[in-house]
C-alpha cells in the first residue's frame, strides 16, 4: 500500500507524464468477497478519486472503462474476440491473426484504445507501454 502521501505523488507523476489516463471499472468488493485477502487494499478506489480530483485541475482526464468489455478476450492486434477464456490462461495465440496475447498486457492495450477513442482521440499510438495498476 502506498500510503496517502504515495497515492497523491503518484497521482501527480501519472498526470505530469500523460493527458488521459485509462481504466477499467473494476467491482473491487465483489473481488473481496471472492478471493479475500489477496484484494483487500480497497484502497485502490480512494486513489482514484485523488487522481480524477488532481486530473481535473490539471486540465487531463481520466477515462474508465465498463468493466463488462471483454478487455481481456479481444485481440488487441487484429480485434477478434473469444467465445471464453479462462482466468487460469495467462496467455493465448488469436485464432484470426495468430498474435500471441499476454493477458494483462493485450487487456491494457485494448483498455488505451478503448479509452482513447472514448475521448475522440485519432491515430492512438503507443510510445510508452500502458501502465496497469
Amino acid at each position: 500500500m502506498l500510503g496517502v502521501i504515495g497515492e497523491w505523488k503518484l497521482a501527480h507523476d501519472l498526470t505530469n507524464r500523460f493527458d488521459v489516463l485509462c481504466f477499467e471499472t473494476l467491482n473491487l468488493k465483489g473481488m473481496q468477497r471472492l478471493w479475500g485477502r489477496k484484494i483487500s487494499d480497497l484502497a485502490f478506489g480512494e486513489f482514484l478519486q485523488i487522481l480524477e480530483w488532481i486530473a481535473k485541475k490539471k486540465g487531463k482526464q481520466v477515462v474508465f472503462v465498463d468493466r463488462w468489455f471483454a478487455s481481456s478476450k479481444t485481440c488487441s492486434n487484429c480485434g477478434h474476440v473469444l467465445e471464453k477464456l479462462d482466468l487460469s490462461v495467462r496467455e493465448w495465440r488469436c485464432p484470426s491473426c495468430q498474435s500471441v496475447n499476454g493477458r494483462d498486457d493485450n487487456a491494457a492495450k485494448n483498455i488505451c484504445a478503448v479509452g482513447a477513442s472514448t475521448v475522440r482521440l485519432d491515430d492512438v499510438r503507443r510510445a510508452m507501454p500502458a501502465i496497469v495498476v
